[in-house]
């Protein structure tokens, strides 16, 4: 999400608190999503910040707005489309991730809310569930993971921004997991961003660090390299791409 973006949904939700009108959902990015992989590497289940950052963020889509986010690693590839209706933002996973097994696809939905706190900060509901379908073994659709986050975003100055996650995975054959991490994002150029973050998915701790670049109002490039705090863990870099527009 731009700086921009977060001060329209600021000023959004400030205008509804004073016109009396009731808070509503709205949109989570990626927002959360369900099993992901740690730069493709490692099974995660969120996204954020815009693109495929683990930690997301508490802002949603513009009215009247949707948006594409792809992004890939070594052995993952997903596919986001996500739009706002009403005061909430509606979206769909979808990923297939390539193993020595064969291939995993997964699916789901998600849905998320934000709202203004105060003029620099922001808070908000993420809630997204999963269904997987493997080629080795069982070959039907089946829940695997859901998951509600709370994002909790603070403008602290015009170029610094910091998230925070709080939440918890629920996964069907295991017992559910802490959901949670931080994020600071700097703008360092008007189209050039970086983002660094350290989050715990899916049982595992670990951190990323990566670039965002604006190439145009309407499309982000991001960058990222993320790596699992054991020695031993998995590692790897993430390539995505974000594309908004008006339906």
């Amino acid at each position: 999400m731009t700086r921009e973006r977060l001060r329209r949904v600021v000023r959004t939700a400030t205008a509804a608190r004073s016109n009396a009108r009731p808070l509503a959902f709205r949109r989570t990015a990626p927002g959360h999503a369900w099993l992901a992989t740690l730069c493709g590497l490692a099974a995660t289940q969120t996204h954020a910040a815009g693109g495929h950052h683990s930690v997301d963020d508490a802002a949603i889509l513009d009215p009247g707005q949707c948006q594409i986010e792809t992004w890939g690693g070594q052995r993952l590839v997903h596919l986001g489309p996500a739009c706002r209706v009403g005061p909430v933002e509606l979206g769909l996973n979808l990923e297939r991730e390539r193993n020595a097994d064969g291939r995993t696809v997964r699916a789901g939905p998600q849905i998320k809310w934000a709202f203004a706190l105060t003029d620099t900060l922001s808070t908000g509901v993420l809630a997204s569930a999963s269904w997987q379908r493997s080629n080795a073994g069982n070959a039907s659709l089946r829940l695997t993971d859901s998951s509600v986050v709370i994002p909790v975003t603070w403008q602290f100055d015009d170029a610094w921004r910091a998230h925070l996650n709080l939440g918890r995975d629920f996964h069907r054959a295991q017992p559910s997991t802490s959901h949670s991490g931080a994020a600071l994002e700097w703008a360092a150029l008007p189209a050039l961003s970086l983002v660094a973050e350290r989050f715990r998915e899916g049982g595992r701790n670990a951190w990323r660090a990566g670039l965002r670049w604006t190439a145009t109002p309407s499309v982000n490039v991001d960058l990222s390299h993320a790596r699992d705090l054991r020695h031993d863990g998995p590692r790897g870099w993430t390539l995505g791409l974000t594309w908004a527009f008006a339906r």
